[in-house]
C-alpha cells in the first residue's frame, strides 16, 4: 500500500465514526441491490471462476444479487443476510439462481435446491453478525471451478484478495444516491487485514476509484450490499462480506479523510467452522 494511504487508515483508527452501517441483501424503494462493491478495483473478467452472481427474488421488491464462492461440486458460501431474506418473505431455495457459462459459449440459468444459514445469525438494526454465514446447494456439478476452504483464522497485516460484482466508487451525489460505474462487472483488489476480533474481519479501504494516491487494485474495499462475497488468501477462501460503512479520518497534518470501513465473517470462528463442516459435502 501506499504510504500516504497507510497514515490515513492508522488515523481513523482512532477517529472513526462509523456511518450507514450495511446488512446487504435487503432493498425497499431507496435502496440498491445488493451487489458486491470492490471499490478502486480492477476487472477480474474470466478470473476466479468459483465466485459467481448470485440472483433471487425476495418478494414485493423485485429482484437481488449476492455473491458468493463455490467451495465444492455444487455448495455455495455466502452470507446469511441474503438466505434469510429470502426465506423471511416466503420464498424457496428456487427463488436463487445463477448462470453458468457451457463449454460452448452458450448460457445456463441453475436453480438452488437448498439453502441454510447459521442458527446463530441474528437481525439487530445497525448491529453485524459474526455468523452472517450461509451455503447455497445447487445441483451436483454445479460448479465452474471451486476454491478450498483456509485452514485457520488470518492474522492482522496478512495481504488478501477481494472479488465481487457492482460499482467501483462508493460516493454520494448531493442528492443522496450513489454514483460510480454500474454493477455486473467482476473486480479484484488487494489489502492488508487491520483487525481480528470475535469472529469478524476487518480493514479500511478508499470509497472512490479517483484517488490520485493509490494506485488502481489497491487499498480496496467492499461497500453497501457486500453480500457474501469472498476475502481470500494465498487462493483459499478465509472470510465473507457482512457488512461496512464509512469513516473519517484524520491524517498527521490534520486534514480529514473518509475511508471505507469493510468487515466480514471468519469462516475458522469455532462455531462457523463447526456450521460449514455440518453443511459442506
Amino acid at each position: 500500500m501506499l504510504k500516504t494511504w497507510k497514515h490515513k487508515v492508522a488515523h481513523a483508527v482512532a477517529s472513526s465514526l462509523l456511518l450507514g452501517l450495511v446488512a446487504c441483501g435487503q432493498m425497499n424503494d431507496t435502496q440498491q441491490t445488493s451487489e458486491t462493491k470492490v471499490t478502486n478495483g480492477l476487472k477480474a473478467s474470466g478470473e476466479f471462476p468459483s465466485v459467481i452472481l448470485l440472483q433471487f427474488s425476495t418478494g414485493g421488491y423485485g429482484s437481488s444479487i449476492c455473491t458468493g464462492t463455490f467451495v465444492n461440486d455444487a455448495q455455495v458460501v455466502t452470507a446469511a443476510h441474503c438466505v434469510y431474506d429470502i426465506l423471511k418473505n416466503g420464498r424457496t431455495a428456487s427463488s436463487m439462481t445463477f448462470t453458468k457459462t457451457l463449454a460452448d459459449g452458450r448460457s445456463q440459468r441453475v436453480t438452488a435446491v437448498s439453502l441454510k444459514y447459521h442458527p446463530g445469525y441474528t437481525v439487530v438494526p445497525g448491529k453485524l453478525s459474526n455468523h452472517d454465514l450461509a451455503v447455497v446447494t445447487f445441483p451436483r456439478n454445479s460448479a465452474p471451478a471451486t476454491t478450498p476452504l483456509y485452514p485457520h483464522t488470518p492474522s492482522v497485516g496478512q495481504q488478501f484478495t477481494i472479488v465481487g460484482f457492482g460499482v467501483n466508487d462508493y460516493q454520494y451525489d448531493a442528492a443522496g444516491q450513489q454514483t460510480g460505474s454500474v454493477s455486473g462487472t467482476k473486480r479484484k483488489g488487494e489489502n492488508e487485514i487491520y483487525q481480528v476480533e470475535d469472529g469478524m474481519i476487518k480493514f479500511y479501504g478508499i470509497p472512490t476509484a479517483q484517488d490520485p494516491t493509490v494506485a488502481q487494485g489497491h487499498d480496496v474495499a467492499s461497500g453497501s450490499g457486500d453480500s457474501g462475497g469472498p476475502l481470500l488468501i494465498d487462493g483459499s477462501l478465509a472470510a465473507v462480506t457482512s457488512g461496512g460503512g464509512l469513516a473519517q479520518a484524520t491524517d498527521d497534518e490534520g486534514r480529514s479523510h473518509t475511508v471505507k470501513v469493510s468487515n466480514y465473517v471468519d469462516l475458522n470462528e469455532s462455531s462457523n467452522a463447526d456450521f460449514l463442516q455440518a453443511t459442506l459435502y
